[in-house]
């Protein structure tokens, strides 16, 4: 817990101080984006003439008379809704909002159309470059400034052998020589940029010029060191990570943040006031929306094509860890193989905030307080699961499967509710964080499209509570043994009938479930339920076999006709009953073959195996025989076998109905009648015949 405390602490500080500075800057950033729009009104001479239109066409516009302004304002008030007017549904709201969004979308970005805007920066770039050419001064800004610029950039890409031996990975690492190594490389780059503007008056510019100079040099010097600081940076990780992934991530990323950093430095001169100025202000925003645009794909790519170093330069082998309870351990686990899923996440929100026109945004800054979110939901996450887990331990000792099974799924419930919620909290805050206030948006103004989704979600969650319920009693009765392990009573009929109405009320719930969800997200459920009561007339007209096998089917089930482990005789085929369904019978014969028998086709079924069977042994005894002495030994034979525990169970009654049946010309017929188990006769007449046998060898009497 302190290690979870060591890490919630620093980033809920850092989330709340970014949701109270947040507010502030709202209304800052909303004056200048509106003084920014009024100068490139103001800049431009067709905008600028047009407004003039609109305000002189108010100021001359006559005054509509008192009744005309109140009939206006009873045409523009909203028309009363009607009692019976339904609300509209998801549908209807995803389309209206996809409809808005659209219309609003060309406008998004900078205010005003994006055809617009590049006119007006074509106007300005060409009149400015048409006026330096005029006056010479953008050749001659060219012909030092480019020149000298690119000896600056080769000065400061020179500067990286600055303290390259002190900032040497090294395992352990030596502090003390990368800091002085970091702090070298720091000071020889702003020596640079001093040298460099000392320089600068030697070409005696204007300025303006000069301005521009140093503001693009530093840009150019900044990014180059900060690449090197932390190119440099990545030996404090020898330690933990081990020095050859650390010199492997030296070399092959420098080529990718050099350019990186380069863009996104690039684009935030051009939201510096002076250089709008300079180079236009609508070329500033194209320019600077581009330059973010291409630091967004390149940093996409070059999370693609590391994804593997990178992860194993920033959680080491977390990913591979044993699987453990402490829920920080699991988050870092999970973020450690799912860390480029959010980075990607994180890059495309990136651009999205900038198509909709925020160009002030610190990524770099909101992509750590967004990992520290993840982090955050992850840790909860699995904290709620593992307090799930020990308080469904806790029931399980209580007696009663259902309420066992009932409690566990009502805990399946509670876990995916509350893992959404957070998501959704997650997501919230993250979307906060990079300026979109989506929690407002979503009890404001999209409260069409989240009361239909709410209603559609208690719907199903409802329909899943009353299937658990019924699914937990099925099942339960369907145990072979209760909560104690004492064995439990169950008929066939109960075996049969129970995963058939199993079947049937997931059905129905579905049914059900799909209509509710469907009404409640904007869908018109009368036509479909129509067309399924027409679909059912005509399936029931053209399938008149198939709805015979089901009505004779429940028929026969209601009755208790025939259930599982029965062995039955349709007529024409015999056998043990295997499976039920409404429609047909399965029957496995002595051969191990399976019929598939219709209900429609049994016209008449002898079933074996309810209530008893009968035995009837017969013999034929010769005429030189005492009958009454064979009659001694059926008797002796059914009293021994009746008093053997292995045929005991068989035996239901004793043997009567003994006498002679038949008499011939050379023998009498001799039988009696046993009634036994169901389906032990077979069994019954073999032991009986070995034991009549062996009884007539001791009287001496052969048949």
């Amino acid at each position: 817990m302190k290690r979870l405390a060591l890490w919630l602490a620093p980033l809920i500080v850092i989330m709340f101080g970014a949701a109270a500075t947040g507010q502030d800057n709202l209304a800052a950033d909303a004056k200048i984006e509106a003084i920014d729009r009024l100068i490139v009104v103001l800049d431009d001479d067709q905008l600028r003439g047009q407004l003039l239109e609109q305000l002189r066409s108010l100021s001359s516009a006559p005054e509509a008379p008192a009744a005309e302004n109140a009939a206006a304002d009873g045409a523009s008030a909203p028309a009363p809704t009607e009692e019976g007017a339904t609300t509209p549904g998801l549908i209807d709201a995803l389309s209206d909002w996809s409809t808005d969004l659209v219309e609003q979308l060309p406008t998004t970005t900078f205010g005003i159309p994006i055809d617009q805007k590049a006119q007006q920066a074509q106007t300005q770039l060409s009149t400015r470059i048409e006026a330096g050419i005029k006056d010479g001064q953008l050749l001659q800004f060219a012909a030092w400034a480019l020149p000298l610029l690119l000896v600056t950039a080769l000065a400061a890409f020179a500067l990286r052998r600055v303290g390259r031996g002190l900032t040497a990975a090294t395992k352990p690492v030596r502090k003390r020589r990368l800091a002085a190594g970091l702090l070298l490389k720091f000071v020889a780059h702003v020596v640079l940029f001093i040298a460099l503007a000392s320089s600068l008056a030697l070409f005696s510019p204007t300025e303006v010029s000069g301005s521009m100079f140093l503001t693009v040099a530093a840009g150019t010097v900044l990014a180059m060191l900060m690449t090197d600081l932390a190119v440099a940076g990545l030996s404090a990780l020898a330690g933990m990570r081990g020095v050859r992934i650390v010199v492997y991530c030296q070399k092959r990323f420098y080529r990718w943040w050099l350019p990186i950093l380069m863009l996104a430095i690039l684009a935030a001169l051009c939201r510096d006031p002076a250089t709008r100025g300079v180079i236009g202000w609508s070329v500033a925003d194209i320019a600077s929306f581009t330059l973010n645009m291409l630091a967004a794909a390149t940093t996409l790519i070059f999370i693609m094509r590391y994804r593997p170093a990178i992860g194993r330069l920033i959680f080491g082998r977390a990913s591979q860890r044993s699987p453990s309870d402490n829920p920080l351990v699991r988050a870092m686990r999970q973020l450690a193989k799912r860390w480029h899923l959010f980075a990607y996440a994180f890059v495309v929100l990136s651009a999205v905030s900038l198509f909709s026109g925020q160009r002030d945004n610190d990524v770099f800054t909101l992509a750590l307080w967004s990992f520290g979110v993840v982090l955050i939901a992850l840790v909860a996450v699995f904290s709620l699961h593992r307090l799930y887990g020990n308080l469904l331990t806790g029931r399980r000792r209580q007696r009663g499967a259902v309420r066992q099974a009932v409690i566990a799924g009502l805990f399946k419930i509670l876990r995916v509710a509350s893992d959404a919620a957070i998501a959704v909290v997650a997501v919230i805050t993250i979307v906060r964080i990079w300026g979109f206030d989506l929690g407002t948006w979503l009890l404001r103004d999209g409260q069409q499209l989240t009361q239909p989704l709410a209603a559609a979600i208690v719907c199903a969650l409802v329909s899943w509570l009353i299937w658990i319920a019924l699914d937990a009693w099925i099942a339960s009765a369907l145990t072979p043994t209760d909560a104690l392990g004492r064995p439990r009573q169950r008929t066939n009929r109960a075996q049969t009938l129970l995963p058939l109405l199993r079947n049937g009320l997931m059905i129905l719930l579905l049914a059900l479930a799909g209509i509710a969800v469907l009404a409640n997200i904007g869908v018109d459920v009368t036509p479909l339920i129509a067309g399924a009561g027409v679909f059912g007339l005509a399936l029931s007209f053209g399938s008149q076999q198939l709805v015979q096998d089901v009505i004779t089917g429940v028929f026969i089930l209601a009755e208790d006709t025939l259930a599982i482990g029965d062995t039955v005789n349709t007529g024409d085929r015999s056998g043990v009953v295997e499976g039920i369904s409404l429609r047909t019978v399965r029957l496995r014969d002595a051969d191990g073959a399976l019929h598939s028998v219709p209900f429609s086709t049994i016209k008449a079924l002898k079933n074996s195996s309810r209530n008893y069977g009968v035995f009837r042994p017969r013999y034929a005894v010769p005429s030189g025989v005492d009958p009454q002495r064979v009659l001694d030994a059926m008797r002796e034979t059914s009293a021994a076998l009746r008093a053997n525990p292995k045929y005991s169970a068989a035996f239901m009654g004793d043997l009567h109905n003994l006498g002679v049946e038949e008499v011939n010309a050379g023998s009498v017929i001799v039988s009696g009648t046993l009634r036994t188990a169901p389906l032990r006769q077979s069994e019954l007449a073999r032991a009986f015949n070995g034991g009549f046998l062996e009884a007539l060898a001791k009287k001496d009497i052969v048949l």
